[in-house]
């Protein structure tokens, strides 16, 4: 019972969450936020970002800028207002792009500190080599002082690049498919994300077909993972019990309130459930090499301090 006591509560804060972000959206078109300094390396050059352009996290997404990003992944931007594509330099254009990377990563800029901004949602629509696509749910395009901001990840992938963090050293790696293919063939050493020849983003991070034998993994890349898998998890339930709650606060009729309401409570069981599968395949992951499975604790502490929050709210707003 106070499980179930305990989802209802962060469903009820989930459907007030969702009500109170689409208002707070049609108020104003203003967010601020802090930028979060990070370090940049693509295709083995660590670059750095212009003066007067930043990297901030949005909603659990790192933003940067979409030209200069698209630069380092050797891709050239129009835009037009409305409508950014993405594409293939011609080879004058791809020579231009490398030499203007070179004098990027031969910088000596000091490292950017930490300060608010206010950045401006935009509605434009993203074309890679031809093909429109879309973000993800829960992600926007944003602007800054003339600059579009677009999440590193999608936009990476976008293009064929896989895309790497390391927290520790705050560290966004990118390997384009030709630089894969080039340190496939000299013996490379496989990133975290990036596969390995498991089949999928796993953390024993194999050697891929050649060569045999397993690269043991870092306790950083190991926990870089799992926090990967829960900041999706927790995008993917936010968005779905979002849609839950504005279905159940536009809903009339109480029997129609009840289904809604359990879907959601539902919705949220299968959410507490892959947070498990989560933490287990970690805490083996964790286990079988050696390290300390302290940092579960404060996952779960985390988890678990979005549930009692949501109690909180809701017993005052009874």
């Amino acid at each position: 019972m106070k499980k179930s006591r305990l989802l209802s509560i962060f469903l009820v804060v989930m459907m007030l969450s969702s009500v109170l972000v689409t208002a707070a959206s049609a108020a104003t078109a203003t967010i601020k936020t802090k930028t979060q300094p990070i370090n940049l390396k693509f295709d083995g050059q660590a670059l750095k970002l212009p003066d007067g352009q930043y990297s901030f996290i949005y909603q659990g997404s790192t933003y940067v800028p979409i030209r200069y990003i698209s630069y380092a992944l050797l891709k050239t931007v129009n835009w037009d207002g409305a409508k950014a594509t993405i594409s293939e330099p011609t080879e004058k254009e791809l020579a231009a792009l490398k030499k203007q990377l070179q004098s990027a990563a031969a910088g000596s800029q000091k490292p950017q500190t930490s300060i608010t901004i206010a950045i401006q949602p935009v509605k434009a629509t993203l074309v890679f080599n031809g093909k429109t696509k879309v973000l993800p749910a829960g992600q926007s395009l944003y602007a800054y002082k003339g600059s579009i901001y677009v999440p590193i990840r999608f936009l990476s992938e976008s293009v064929g690049t896989q895309i790497s963090y390391d927290p520790v050293t705050k560290t966004v790696s990118g390997e384009s498919e030709a630089y894969r293919a080039e340190q496939g063939a000299g013996g490379g050493v496989v990133l975290p994300g990036t596969g390995g020849g498991t089949g999928g983003s796993g953390g024993t991070g194999g050697s891929g077909n050649a060569g045999g034998g397993t690269v043991k993994p870092t306790y950083e890349q190991i926990t870089a993972e799992a926090e990967s898998k829960l900041n999706s998890l927790k995008e993917s339930c936010k968005v779905t019990l979002m849609d839950i709650g504005l279905q159940y606060v536009a809903a009339t009729d109480p029997a129609v309130k009840a289904q809604i309401k359990a879907k959601g409570i539902q919705e949220v069981d299968n959410c507490s459930a892959k947070f498990e599968v989560i933490m287990t395949d970690t805490k083996a992951k964790l286990t079988t090499n050696g390290y300390s499975t302290d940092v579960l604790a404060s996952y779960r502490e985390a988890f678990n301090k979005e549930l009692e929050a949501g109690r909180a709210i809701a017993e005052g707003l009874m």
